[in-house]
């Protein structure tokens, strides 16, 4: 059997043909059980209710030097796995979920021979590029947490590496550790070993059990409880917006923001990330009317020293919550990075107990939360670390500005309607914004966010831009709404789509909502039925519509009266209500 795909590099078709399946065996220093980390938690949450989630998986390249051999591969690889207990991990679902360690593990590295040739690094890129393809279409059940495969030449040679490795034994920070000391043993054989014992994920969560861990986490979900009830049902909502069912990412490489983000981020002492992310919060600011934007993130929570080279998913959703209203660039960016180190601070948490208290949240707002924009930093410095900047001329940089790309590709569909992945600072700014649906942030919309991201950036290397130098260089105008769209407990709300909410989740019901009544924002009139006859009721079925509408949120006030008027569009010509009352 074989597969073959044109790379479009070199010209040449990487042909793979399955050779062998190698059962490598690992042993460790201790085998146990014990409760899941809360980061274990985190990812046990989402994949309950979506175990085919593509990020179930992380697919990833392993580097490998040249001329190195399957053997090598394979004894690398079964250290790497004696040594990190997560990689002979198994769970234990249920009401409380643990983890089980192996002392003995084995798992399956496949061999597959490149056809034709001759074969050499420069063709590495392409032929990991499938062979990650090659191992994502394989179907093998019985490899929950490790997989691996390589590429070899006529002579045996590994040409490429890729792992996939489940999201409950590993994050993006725990890969970049695997990564390193992959690359490291490869190298010098004599390193092969696994080493003094380290801290593995059941000493996370022995600790995690403590006095002063549990009152962290516990301060932790009081901190997002409370930005939660700021947050924004959907940070980019625009008029017009009708599904259109194709998803897409835009990626925006720029060698001069890489350039200006250095000078600005050694100006303010601040991480990189946070001037790229100070950056797009003006711009979202500008195109949105928002003040103040509450979003997610991601924080790795790798502070702490004993966690620096853990290997385990330790990352978690926080909230961040970014005031632009009048500040210049400068003090912009402070303050983001501020904003983010409190974030981070609080971003180690209890997954089930925020899941609850979101629920809470979102019955007693009237709202359906989407994680949109969720701004995940995968630099290497992720939000820490003081750039000393080296020095450009604003030709210099202007002249960079000749190399901007923008390209595009198809997206697996994603529920986030919007979110920004930032890869690369060094050498040129890569940031990729990922759309969940054309229809409602059109392909126009998002290049013109990323291309205002590099004018900002750029206008900003040279000195600081106060607050209305920031809008001009911006080069934006704020979004056009029409007077059916009025702003509710932060959120934009489209009077329109709350009407076929209300039309949908209360039929037979004459229902009609209103911006503002007597000094109450978002009422909603209503005639009592035999299933509707209490705010509770009402408020109770308007929620369970609301999940897929964008630019809706439930009434804030329920008036509910015995008979609908001939006019039903005015809110005086209603008889005297029944009951009345918030439905919460």
């Amino acid at each position: 059997m074989s597969t073959s795909i044109d790379t479009g590099q070199h010209r040449r078709r990487v042909r793979l043909t399955p050779v062998d399946a190698i059962q490598v065996s690992s042993e460790g220093s201790r085998a146990g059980e014990g409760p899941v980390t809360l980061g274990q938690l985190n990812i046990l949450q989402w994949l309950r209710h979506d175990a085919d989630h593509p990020n179930a998986v992380l697919r990833v390249e392993l580097p490998v030097l040249d001329g190195r051999s399957v053997d090598d591969v394979v004894e690398t690889a079964a250290v790497l796995v004696a040594r990190h207990e997560s990689l002979r991990t198994t769970y234990v679902w249920g009401e409380h979920p643990r983890q089980v360690v192996a002392a003995t593990s084995t798992f399956t590295l496949h061999v597959c021979a490149l056809d034709g040739g001759p074969w050499g690094p420069r063709d590495r890129s392409a032929v990991a590029g499938r062979l990650l393809v090659w191992l994502g279409e394989r179907r093998d059940t019985a490899a929950t947490t490790l997989r691996m495969a390589v590429a070899t030449d006529e002579q045996g040679t590994v040409i490429a590496c890729v792992a996939g490795f489940s999201h409950l034994a590993v994050d993006f920070g725990a890969i970049e550790v695997l990564k390193r000391e992959f690359t490291e043993m490869l190298a010098h054989p004599d390193r092969r070993q696994v080493g003094e014992p380290r801290h593995q994920p059941l000493d996370q969560a022995e600790l995690e059990a403590t006095p002063a861990e549990r009152r962290r986490t516990r301060a932790a979900n009081d901190y997002v409880r409370e930005l939660a009830r700021r947050q924004p049902r959907c940070l980019l909502a625009l008029p017009g917006a009708t599904r259109s069912g194709e998803s897409l990412a835009v990626e925006l490489s720029s060698p001069a923001a890489a350039m200006a983000v250095r000078q600005v981020a050694a100006r303010t002492r601040s991480s990189r990330s946070s001037v790229v992310l100070a950056a797009t919060c003006a711009v979202l600011a500008r195109r949105t009317g928002y003040r103040e934007l509450v979003f997610p993130s991601l924080s790795s929570n790798r502070f702490d020293r004993h966690l620096v080279d853990f290997v385990g998913p330790l990352a978690q959703g926080n909230l961040v919550a970014v005031e632009v209203g009048d500040r210049s660039f400068d003090a912009l960016v402070k303050h983001t990075w501020t904003a983010v180190l409190e974030a981070s601070k609080h971003a180690r948490y209890d997954g089930v107990e925020r899941g609850a208290s979101d629920e809470r949240i979102q019955y007693e707002r009237g709202v359906h939360f989407l994680y949109d924009p969720l701004f995940n930093s995968l630099v290497p410095e992720s939000w820490s670390g003081v750039t000393a900047g080296l020095r450009h001329r604003p030709d210099e940089i202007i002249a960079a500005l000749r190399r901007t790309a923008l390209r595009w590709r198809p997206l697996p569909y994603d529920a986030t309607p919007v979110r920004l992945n930032l890869h690369e600072v060094d050498g040129r700014v890569l940031l990729d914004l990922w759309c969940a649906d054309t229809g409602l942030v059109p392909r126009a919309e998002v290049e013109s966010l990323l291309l205002a991201v590099e004018r900002l950036l750029v206008g900003a290397a040279v000195g600081d831009l106060d607050a209305s130098r920031t809008r001009e260089v911006i080069g934006l105008d704020p979004v056009t709404r029409t007077s059916n769209w009025v702003l509710v407990d932060s959120c934009w709300v489209d009077l329109a789509e709350v009407q076929q909410l209300l039309d949908e989740a209360l039929a037979p019901s004459t229902a009609r909502v209103f911006g503002s009544v007597d000094g109450r924002d978002l009422v909603a009139y209503l005639t009592a039925t035999d299933a509707v006859r209490t705010p509770e009721q009402a408020h109770a079925r308007c929620l369970a519509a609301l999940p897929g509408r964008l630019n809706a949120i439930a009434p804030r006030h329920y008036v509910l009266c015995p008979t609908a008027p001939a006019d039903a569009s005015d809110p005086a010509a209603w008889p005297p209500p029944l009951t009345t009352g918030t439905g919460r």
